[in-house]
């Protein structure tokens, strides 16, 4: 008789490959090319991966920081209690680019993200990233809870002031829905697809087939002796030698009949419709360039992809994280938009000629010291305000130059004479 951990392990398989109803139990679920899906297992397929860590990557990199709201504009306070925590070192375990790239996952393969503020009376101290199976969405009683359970046990039970909740994509405002959730058969033919081709390869891309033998063979273990060394030869690279009289048919159809390779371009392209991330940035480089150029298409992710997400971080970290409205937190776009060198030195140099940059900011982009007279602004000789042109200042200050210019001539003219 089978024993307790035995019967356990045919009922819910093993951690690499659990039967069905565990994956619906932490909601996944079973595909129609029978691949199991969820926000765990989609990154088996190569484009999900990749999406997922581009956007992530993409954001934990910005600078983010805190800043004072003043008349003039915005000023960064690198002293506030919260601007380490962001910038540099959210808690004692991991520093803030892990930080961020693991809560932006969570978001976009679970749907949802959870961060705990730990404070010590009024101060905060660090930012705890809480696993979203430790979380339970509580709105029973009419009022929005988190129950938040450790060690597998229930420990916190939080206002949703006092929680970071970052949703992927929302129905009612309050539960995070995964992309994956929407996509699954697509990511499920991907994986599937993926695993076919595998096999096919694995089995050196002869496809099953059929050894017709002319002689009669009455021996069911001599027959799996010939199909095992057939086998073993197709899969090392070797020739198989077929016994007299006997022909290999293949009874599957191709991978080009089957239109593998366009099945596999599809699932790709519809994963990165659905993260908004243009085909190229993940290696699909075939067309990449029919509608708009690569720099378009750059733009476009930044602004259809990068920066919906940077707002709804700012928005939560802020609500939830400072009770100044004076401050704001803010991510730092400007790094993924300057271009090449020769972009940035002709915007640069645009800018100083109108004067909305001086020398010593423009060396500050490029790691260089102050010179001095760096912080004059400079204009161009032929502009002015338009209060000036009003007022009539320049047409005197010309005519006036003008005039001296004519009693310098006359003068001029005078001595020669």
């Amino acid at each position: 008789m089978a024993n307790f951990f035995q019967r356990v392990s045919r009922s819910i398989g093993n951690i690499l490959n659990p039967n069905s109803f565990i994956y619906q139990l932490f909601g996944g679920s079973t595909t129609y090319s029978g691949s199991e899906v969820s926000g765990s297992t989609a990154p088996q397929m190569a484009t999900v991966y990749a999406c997922v860590d581009l956007i992530s990557r993409t954001i934990a990199t910005l600078p983010f920081q805190v800043y004072l709201k003043t008349e003039h504009g915005t000023e960064l306070r690198e002293g506030h209690p919260l601007n380490r925590l962001i910038s540099r070192r959210p808690n004692e375990k991991y520093n803030s680019i892990d930080f961020r790239r693991a809560f932006v996952s969570s978001m976009l393969l679970h749907g949802n993200a959870y961060i705990l503020p730990v404070r010590e009376g009024n101060q905060l101290k660090a930012l705890e990233l809480i696993p979203n199976d430790n979380v339970v969405i509580d709105t029973s009683t009419g009022k929005l809870r988190y129950k938040i359970y450790i060690d597998g046990r229930y420990s916190l039970e939080l206002n949703a002031d006092q929680i970071i909740h970052l949703k992927a994509f929302t129905l009612d405002g309050i539960n995070g829905i995964s992309p994956i959730s929407y996509a699954r058969e697509t990511i499920g033919t991907g994986i599937a697809a993926s695993q076919h081709l595998a096999k096919h390869y694995g089995k050196g891309t002869v496809p099953p087939g059929l050894l017709q033998i002319q002689e009669t063979i009455r021996d069911p273990e001599r027959l799996k002796i010939i199909g095992g060394q057939f086998d073993d030869a197709v899969k090392n690279g070797r020739t198989p030698v077929l016994p007299g009289g006997a022909e290999y048919k293949g009874i599957t159809t191709t991978l080009r009949d089957s239109q593998f390779i366009e099945t596999m371009k599809w699932g790709k392209e519809e994963v990165c419709s659905i993260y908004q991330v243009p085909p190229h940035k993940v290696g699909m480089l075939d067309g990449g360039a029919q509608n708009n150029s690569i720099e378009a298409q750059n733009n476009q992710f930044l602004m259809d992809c990068i920066r919906p997400w940077v707002e709804i971080i700012e928005l939560e970290f802020e609500e939830k994280l400072l009770s100044n409205n004076s401050f704001i937190v803010e991510m730092d776009m400007n790094s993924l938009l300057r271009g090449d060198t020769l972009t940035q030195v002709q915007r640069q140099v645009s800018l100083w000629n109108i004067g909305a940059i001086n020398a010593d900011e423009i060396r500050r982009e490029w790691n260089l010291p102050p010179i001095p007279g760096g912080q004059e602004f400079f204009s161009p000789m032929h502009m002015s305000t338009q209060n000036d042109i009003q007022n009539g200042k320049i047409n005197k200050e010309n005519s006036g130059a003008q005039k001296g210019a004519k009693e310098t001539e006359s003068a001029t003219g005078s001595g020669a004479n």
